[in-house]
């Protein structure tokens, strides 16, 4: 285009085009001192009234931004050489405030005298470059949380064959890398605990993947188990057809474990309520059976005394007796169940005869001429609480021959080792089955098979934690219909 035909462009749609743009169209001389041409686009855009055609290359020069300026004025010395210039910079408006530009330059040469020319076109950007720094900043924001959150970001196709992006918390929490799960898209699977496996198979690829909610376990390359819960989410294409699936996959071990404890905790409390009920039940059935009979004793005797031979109120006076002695084993029972609950029971050691102990254990036995007693030690002293060891030897001794025939016997073994004390009780009673031996050392709990057999269920878990005082053990082996052991280890200590 000949300079002298600029003149008549202002007559042509080109030149409507170019004055209704919100673009600025601009020649000037190749060396940047005359200006041929500005569109009115310059004035609203570089906010200048009234600039005449001669100034605005000059204006357009010092409006640059400082820190811009070398950049963008060596781009133009060099623009004959690289053929054209795609920059953006900054411009400083009359009031000190920015903008940012982009121009499009590009060489002309006169198809007439072949002058050299310069011809550009400039939009201002700011808007775009301000939403480029926010999405910057949220990029970075999302990066620093998904760098550093314990939780796993993920987007894939929506039958998982492939992963277009993992966050840097799948290598934190599930042990492996983000390599493996771009080479291998199902790998994940290959840490799901078994018992989980085949409902997560079904949710991550069934017909609702896209809207999965689905908590499981995975088992780490540490063997560290890990409750997650994957939340997914479907992607849209410009049609509204699903093309991709995000998914956030959070650590909710604590919580799982709070809830399983809060269950397991309910259930305690609802098991102990149940047993407090059936205590209630058993001690006040236990306890009227032997007020009952001094009852019944104490009528005759008052009604009948001069009628009644020694003999008769000698037997009255020993069932008075009897029962008084079975009321006070019940309240003691509970009284240290109670002192034990609240750590109240405080271990008394000293030094005790042990066969003398056992001896006195066995004498308040009932019926315990049934008893054989065989000891590896005579006349050894230990190191105990002579009263928490006189309970636990009468109370399993009770049990083993109230669970057995009376035609059977009871075996009670001892021995004495350097370190240790340990005896064991063997009856050949109604036993006690697998799935009851668990819950046998719990308060209130009887097994199944008791039937009509007096108890309160409180024996056992008494016995265990004078055993536990004493940092000892206590051990049991049974079978059903065949009897019972119980072995119990105290440790010795100079």
């Amino acid at each position: 285009m000949l300079l002298n035909e600029l003149t008549s462009l202002a007559a042509t749609p080109l030149n409507q085009f170019f004055e209704g743009s919100n673009q600025v169209f601009w020649i000037c001389s190749a060396d940047l001192k005359q200006m041929f041409y500005m569109s009115s686009a310059y004035h609203s855009i570089w906010c200048r009234e009234n600039l005449n055609l001669d100034k605005c290359l000059q204006d357009f020069v010092n409006s640059i931004y400082n820190e811009d300026k070398t950049r963008i004025m060596s781009a133009f010395g060099e623009l004959f050489t690289s053929g054209e210039i795609d920059e953006e910079y900054r411009i400083v408006l009359p009031d000190s405030s920015l903008k940012w530009i982009r121009t499009h330059v590009f060489p002309v040469i006169d198809t007439v005298d072949e002058t050299e020319y310069i011809a550009g076109i400039a939009e201002e950007i700011t808007e775009y470059k301000q939403m480029q720094v926010q999405l910057n900043q949220s990029e970075e924001i999302f990066r620093q949380f998904a760098n550093h959150a314990e939780v796993v970001f993920w987007v894939c196709k929506p039958d998982v064959s492939k992963f277009h992006y993992i966050s840097p918390g799948y290598e934190k929490i599930w042990g492996r890398s983000c390599e493996s799960l771009f080479t291998d898209p199902q790998s994940f699977l290959d840490l799901v605990h078994p018992d989980d496996l085949e409902r997560l198979r079904e949710a991550a690829f069934g017909e609702n993947s896209c809207s999965m909610d689905e908590e499981y376990r995975i088992v780490k390359p540490d063997g560290n188990l890990r409750w997650m819960r994957d939340i997914t989410f479907p992607i849209y294409d410009e049609k509204g057809n699903i093309y991709r699936m995000a998914g956030i996959s959070c650590d909710v071990t604590v919580r799982k474990q709070a809830e399983i404890e809060s269950i397991r905790a309910l259930q305690r409390e609802r098991e102990l309520s149940e047993a407090k009920s059936n205590l209630i039940s058993i001690i006040s059935h236990q306890i009227r059976t032997p007020l009952t009979a001094i009852q019944s004793s104490c009528d005759i005797l008052e009604h009948y005394l001069d009628r009644l031979t020694e003999e008769k109120k000698r037997s009255h006076f020993q069932k008075i007796g009897t029962a008084i002695e079975q009321v006070t084993d019940i309240v003691q029972d509970v009284l240290m169940l109670s002192e034990l609950n609240a750590n109240a029971l405080s271990l008394n050691k000293s030094r005790v005869e042990i066969i003398e102990l056992c001896s006195d254990a066995i004498a308040n036995v009932s019926d315990n001429h049934r008893i054989e007693f065989v000891s590896s030690v005579k006349n050894q002293h230990i190191l105990v609480d002579r009263k928490l060891v006189r309970y636990i030897i009468i109370n399993l001794l009770e049990n083993a021959l109230k669970y057995s025939d009376v035609s059977q016997k009871v075996k009670f073994n001892l021995d004495i080792k350097s370190d240790y004390l340990s005896f064991y009780i063997e009856d050949k009673g109604i036993g006690i089955s697998s799935k009851n031996i668990e819950k046998i050392f719990d308060s209130f709990y009887r097994g199944g098979n008791v039937g009509n057999i007096q108890g309160t269920g409180l024996g056992l878990s008494i016995v265990k934690q004078c055993v536990e005082l004493h940092q000892g053990k206590i051990l049991v082996s049974s079978a059903l219909d065949q009897g019972t052991i119980f072995t119990v280890i105290i440790p010795q200590y100079n």
